[in-house]
């Protein structure tokens, strides 16, 4: 399990009344161009406008629901579909906060219990008015609050179990709710898929604003978008020579297979062309204390940076939610159709 990180962000710690957040002691931030073992990850690729989301292919994800992406307008994208993380504003503020995850296995199963928080420091949700990252959050309908920007972190009973031996099949299965994995550091991982002020499908690395270890909250479940191990601790970034081997296991897929940080076997990056149609791949790897040749998902820097496609039979998650993982707003035709979550209700 990922060692336990407290990070300082921007501004002083916050502890919400009546949440799991606690105030500590500040330290040095992880740098935000950084990946979990080092790497840096600060230009993310994005699919153009018109990307289709209704099958298997590389560079896009097989969501049940289909659709097209739209590339958004915002000034951190480059005309060739580059995300400057760099430029994007960081939702500023520091939050820490108890966590708690307990995982447990049989023969064939593994369980993640716990309360959804991450072990590592958030930005301040919801996000403050004044702030660069607030006019972004602002321009989107949250249900149940003034909009996105007013939307808190806060605890939630996060309990999953999956195969513990998973396998590989050769038809992939489209993903059909929010969540898609389980982070070591507590959060969840969720689909790379939103829906921005006008109902169109983007992606969220490139619409919104998000905080400093790749992570916001959907109705107040805090989770991660694209390359997310910058803060997952030091035993997410492996041994001193992480640079020459393999990515460490940062989390687990709701299908069974491990999450892993962006290098491969050779120590190098992954491109999406090394990959699967589902954004992954097989060769030997750490698995439960020994080497095997398996199925996992790498982290990486062009979309869908995470899991595109579940290659194992994903379980359900309890309060996950189904349908694009951003959708805040009622929409008639979602309306009491559970499209989107209870009630058609969409969020980020």
């Amino acid at each position: 399990m990922a060692a336990s990180a407290v990070y300082a962000l921007q501004g002083p710690a916050v502890a919400p009344a009546g949440s799991a957040a606690v105030s500590r002691p500040a330290r040095a931030a992880t740098d935000a161009r950084g990946g979990g073992d080092g790497t840096p990850i600060t230009r993310l690729h994005t699919p153009p406008t018109g990307t289709s989301l209704a099958s298997p292919a590389r560079n896009t994800l097989y969501a049940c629901q289909g659709g097209t992406l739209t590339r958004p307008d915002r000034p951190w994208i480059d005309a060739h579909g580059v995300i400057d993380v760099l430029k994007r504003p960081f939702v500023s503020g520091t939050t820490h906060w108890r966590r708690t995850l307990r995982v447990t296995t049989t023969a064939t199963k593994r369980r993640f219990k716990g309360n959804g928080l991450p072990d590592h420091s958030t930005g301040r949700f919801p996000v403050r008015k004044g702030t660069p990252a607030h006019k972004y959050y602002a321009e989107i309908p949250a249900h149940g609050y003034p909009n996105a920007a007013a939307i808190p972190v806060k605890p939630w009973n996060l309990d999953v179990t999956v195969p513990r031996n998973p396998t590989a099949a050769a038809k992939p299965t489209c993903i059909g709710q929010l969540t898609t994995g389980m982070a070591l550091a507590g959060g969840t991982f969720h689909l790379e898929v939103a829906t921005d002020a006008e109902d169109r499908p983007v992606d969220p690395n490139a619409a919104l604003p998000l905080d400093r270890c790749r992570g916001h909250p959907y109705q107040t479940q805090y989770h991660y978008h694209g390359p997310s191990q910058t803060c997952f601790g030091k035993a997410s970034r492996g041994p001193a020579n992480a640079r020459t081997r393999h990515s460490p296991l940062v989390g687990y897929a709701i299908d069974g297979f491990g999450i892993h940080g962006p290098r491969g076997k050779d120590g190098k990056v992954v491109r999406n062309r090394d990959l699967d149609v589902c954004h992954g791949h097989t060769h030997a790897i750490s698995w439960g204390g020994k080497k095997v040749v398996m199925y996992h998902y790498p982290l990486n820097g062009e979309y869908p940076y995470s899991i595109g496609c579940f290659r194992g039979k994903p379980v359900t998650v309890p309060g996950s939610g189904h349908g694009w993982c951003h959708q805040w707003k009622t929409t008639p035709a979602a309306a009491g159709t559970g499209v989107g979550g209870p009630g058609g209700r969409r969020g980020y």
